[in-house]
């Protein structure tokens, strides 16, 4: 927050409707497309590819005018923009190569 405090404006290389890959967390190693960014504590919501409504986040709704009994509602993960990396730099990063050991004699 810094930056924030200094003027600075933080720059992402995350935006939205990226195709990003999981890094940490629950949904590690999964893909899915950022819906939005939330700058204020630096997440993005991701709308992970397959996750069934089991698999979202639950919040449950006070009552209010839209929702009269009060509701649960489903959403999606918001992970830290350093917990997710664009899919084509993903699958860009350099490969190991594959090799074998051989026995000692």
């Amino acid at each position: 927050m810094a930056c924030k405090e200094q003027g600075k404006n933080k720059r992402y290389r995350i935006r939205r409707d990226d195709q990003v890959q999981i890094l940490t967390g629950e949904h590690i190693g999964q893909t899915g497309k950022v819906t939005r960014l939330i700058r204020d504590n630096e997440r993005v919501e991701v709308e992970v590819d397959g996750l069934k409504e089991e698999g979202k986040i639950k919040k449950h709704q006070k009552r209010s005018n839209e929702h009269p009994n009060g509701a649960i509602l489903k959403l999606n993960p918001t992970i830290h923009v350093s917990n997710v990396m664009k899919l084509d730099r993903w699958n860009a990063r350099p490969k190991r190569p594959n090799r074998k050991t051989e026995p000692a004699e």
